[in-house]
């Protein structure tokens, strides 16, 4: 009988090492009938080298969900294992080529439990979300989850999350037709709703505002990233499965939706979450908010010199350099007799996949002696050593 279980132990230690079991960590906290928590015990079961829990486990979970087909080959394999007939979990012996992408999906979801995100902690990104946001929603690529945050009490906290797939060539988009999914703050532009979609992209889609004004900026191309469900015939797929987009099960974008807003909702996907207390996240937003502050007051006092000091040397707007955009702010100056310049409902978030570089959103309120005008400004500041410079600025998008 040892032998079995041998063999179903080597399988389970590709899908994760260590003593830990991460049941032991998910127990209490999630529903104990959701697909994801009838996997976790399944595995952790093998682990344990009690099969026939594993099998009970595993034959609740594809009842629960048939088109689950990690489920399925973990179930095949099991059965595998008590005849004493299998080589390795998901290996040559599987019929389905994406076997591989089958045993990342385990690994990736049972790594989840195994290491819990920390409560007292948040992503560096959420410097300062908008005052009226109902979510921000965190993609962690490497770790193939989104993490769902929500204002409770006036603090921002982890309120869910969920396995997603990114591109097949995984993140950083640089080009049309590189197969990864884009690093950046974005929000959705519209929803497309399932009678309008081909069934591969489930029930719903929410296109981005990729390519966004830093994209732009640093001349990647590409279109057609979107969140969206699974194919209507399939539960999950492998971390690595998309052309560029986030997907994620059809349920949990379901449940997802209200929280989804066009134009609003921003959405961060960037190569792994840095968690960091709130004294770091407080001491960082302080320093741009200040910089922030200082920029208003020096072009409110009509000072030239000082209001340009704000910005960095590798300022560009669309094709606007900085040489540019001094003679023409230089210009509009000379015919004011005063100018007053105000700001409120800022928001700051961290950019992923860059050093010090933070993008920051306002209304302002622009009022001179010959002109008034309201808009929506954004910002992206980088901080060099001498200080936060604005490295664009513009309107955004949408």
């Amino acid at each position: 009988m040892r032998r079995p279980f041998r063999r179903a132990l080597f399988f389970t230690t590709l899908v994760l090492g260590g003593g830990v079991l991460a049941s032991d960590q998910h127990r209490g906290k999630y529903d104990p009938n959701s697909p994801e928590s009838l996997l976790v015990r399944t595995l952790d079961a093998i682990r344990a080298e009690r099969l026939d829990l594993a099998l009970s486990s595993a034959d609740t979970l594809v009842k629960r969900q048939p088109d689950f087909r990690l489920a399925q080959l973990v179930r095949g394999d099991i059965l595998l294992a008590q005849s004493g007939r299998l080589d390795k979990f998901a290996g040559p012996r599987s019929k389905d080529p994406r076997a591989g992408g089958l045993r990342d999906e385990a690994k990736v979801r049972l790594n989840r439990y195994a290491s819990e995100p920390p409560t007292d902690q948040l992503p560096l990104n959420l410097l300062q979300p908008p005052s009226d946001a109902l979510a921000i929603l965190v993609v962690d690529s490497k770790a193939s989850r989104m993490y769902v945050f929500q204002p409770r009490d006036g603090h921002w906290k982890l309120t869910g999350d969920h396995y997603v797939s990114i591109g097949l060539k995984g993140f950083d988009k640089q080009d049309e037709g590189d197969q990864r999914t884009p690093l950046g703050v974005y929000t959705p532009v519209s929803r497309i709703e399932g009678k309008r979609l081909d069934p591969y992209y489930g029930i719903s889609a929410w296109p981005l505002n990729y390519p966004n004004e830093w994209d732009d900026q640093q001349g990647r191309k590409g279109h057609g990233i979107w969140i969206h469900g699974t194919p209507l015939d399939t539960y999950s797929r492998p971390p690595h499965a998309s052309n560029g987009c986030v997907v994620l099960a059809n349920e949990d974008l379901k449940g997802l939706e209200p929280l989804l807003v066009a134009g609003k909702t921003q959405i961060i996907v960037t190569d792994t979450v840095i968690w960091s207390k709130a004294t770091d996240i407080d001491a960082l937003r302080q320093s741009i908010t200040g910089a922030v502050e200082a920029w208003r007051t020096d072009w409110s006092t009509n000072d030239m010199d000082k209001y340009l000091s704000h910005y960095s040397d590798e300022f560009k707007s669309g094709k606007t350099d900085l040489e540019t955009w001094e003679r023409d702010k230089r210009r509009v100056s000379a015919g004011k007799k005063w100018i007053k310049v105000a700001t409120k409902d800022l928001s700051i978030f961290m950019v992923p996949g860059q050093a010090n570089l933070a993008v920051v959103d306002f209304e302002q309120d622009y009022q001179s002696s010959n002109l008034s005008n309201q808009m929506h400004k954004r910002q992206y500041w980088t901080r060099e050593a001498d200080g936060w410079k604005i490295l664009y600025e513009g309107t955004p998008k949408i």
